[in-house]
């Protein structure tokens, strides 16, 4: 008489489809190049006059939303984030004359991710797209020099390129964790200063700053959705 084999449910396997959302805390590290092009009254200045190079670090934290597909061991998707964030540095400019700050304190991404899957819940991915800081530029005269006492600043939104590589597990049946480093490259902003309130009389000066940024971070993500398929 045959015996019927008992039923064994076919193995169940990560898959990495569907809209996720998540949060995210890290530091972020990087330079701030400052370049004198212009003063009025008096003109543009031919090359320009480099015035400082300000190191800058922090912290940041923030969230992210994005959508995965996923075939076979490669997944593609989409991601967009938002982050609070306090990385800031100052030191001394215009030959010792000042000192010069410059802090960021938001930031936003664009990106598409492209990985692949190792074992049945790890994705290791690299990542490309655009940026978005906006930072507050500050000039400090401490007296002497002939200038009054007093401090100058503007703020300026940047665009940027990133690059950026990771590693994510799935723990859960709908939660992962992730471990990531980008860096960012922003395009040079000139941002205008006025000197009046300290010169006493109609006075400007026209300044290129340059952004570079590295960013480590760490973050959960929630996954909606069915967090697997049967493997047959």
């Amino acid at each position: 008489m045959a015996v019927k084999a008992p039923y064994v449910a076919p193995a169940a396997v990560w898959n990495w489809t569907g809209f996720y959302i998540g949060g995210h805390v890290g530091a972020g590290w990087g330079t701030t190049e400052s370049t004198l092009t212009a003063i009025n009254p008096g003109g543009a200045i031919p090359g320009g006059f480099a015035i400082a190079q300000n190191s800058r670090s922090g912290f940041l934290g923030g969230g992210q939303i994005g959508y995965n597909f996923q075939s076979g061991w490669a997944v593609f998707g989409v991601q967009g984030d938002i982050a609070g964030m306090d990385v800031k540095g100052t030191t001394p400019c215009v030959a010792g004359a000042a000192s010069c700050t410059a802090k960021s304190d938001w930031l936003g991404t664009a990106t598409a991710r492209l990985g692949g899957v190792v074992g049945d819940r790890t994705l290791v991915y690299v990542k490309g797209g655009a940026a978005w800081m906006h930072t507050d530029h500050s000039l400090s005269i401490p007296g002497g020099f002939g200038l009054g006492v007093g401090s100058v600043g503007a703020s300026a939104t940047t665009l940027g390129w990133l690059l950026g590589l990771g590693a994510e597990y799935a723990f859960d049946q709908n939660w992962s964790a992730f471990i990531e480093y980008d860096y960012i490259d922003f395009e040079k902003k000139n941002v205008a200063l006025d000197f009046s309130p300290i010169v006493g009389a109609p006075a400007t000066a026209n300044v290129d700053f340059k952004n570079k940024l590295s960013i480590a971070k760490v973050g959960l993500n929630y996954k909606f959705g069915g967090p697997v398929v049967a493997r047959y």
